[in-house]
């Protein structure tokens, strides 16, 4: 092999495309894979959502946090009437995921970590109230009024949690509920 056949010594074989190296080398514009349909968000499993707040259609803050959801169908919930174990058991197995990432601009990102942190703040103080309330020398009612804090921490933290969830999911699309009407409204109506 001669000199002249070989690659300049400048250049690293090994480094990456400098198309890789560029941020937003691909534009992400509106997707064909993403729609509505009436109140429901309808996407393609694993297509990139509109980079816009999914409450108030804002640009998202980047970067959006791919989230896991799941969906399970309405009679599993029957279970229940077994028992609560054996329906854990059930829906774990019979569940379908998905993974979306739902944006939220700067605003919506700030009051959902501000919920979250008053509810876990509410879980840390009823567990103090709820021993407080069973020591000897402090008033049960303490006890009582930690279990009622612990249950509207739990719910706050349930429902600041969750920004999409899942209505149905099947083998060729993802049906979310969550998203505002005036991000609905930006979508192209489900042709299905």
């Amino acid at each position: 092999m001669t000199l002249s056949s070989q690659a300049p010594a400048s250049r690293n074989p090994y480094a990456p495309s400098s198309a890789s190296l560029r941020a937003g080398a691909v534009p992400r514009g509106p997707s064909t894979e993403v729609w509505r349909d009436h109140k429901t968000l309808v996407m393609v499993h694993e297509a990139d959502l509109p980079d816009r707040c999914v409450k108030c259609n804002e640009p998202a803050a980047l970067p959006s946090k791919p989230r896991r959801v799941y969906w399970h169908h309405w009679a599993v919930y029957l279970v229940l009437l077994l028992n609560i174990l054996i329906y854990a058991i059930v829906a774990m197995i019979v569940r379908k995921k998905a993974v979306v990432a739902p944006g939220l601009c700067t605003r919506h990102k700030t009051r959902r970590a501000v919920a979250l942190s008053i509810g876990w703040i509410g879980i840390a103080s009823a567990f103090a109230l709820m021993l407080l309330g069973l020591s000897a020398s402090i008033n049960p009612a303490f006890a009582a009024l930690g279990v009622i804090l612990l249950l509207f921490s739990l719910l706050e933290l349930v429902i600041a949690g969750r920004i999409v969830y899942a209505t149905r999911i099947d083998a060729s699309y993802v049906y979310l509920k969550g998203c505002k009407p005036i991000f609905l409204d930006s979508l192209p109506q489900f042709p299905g």
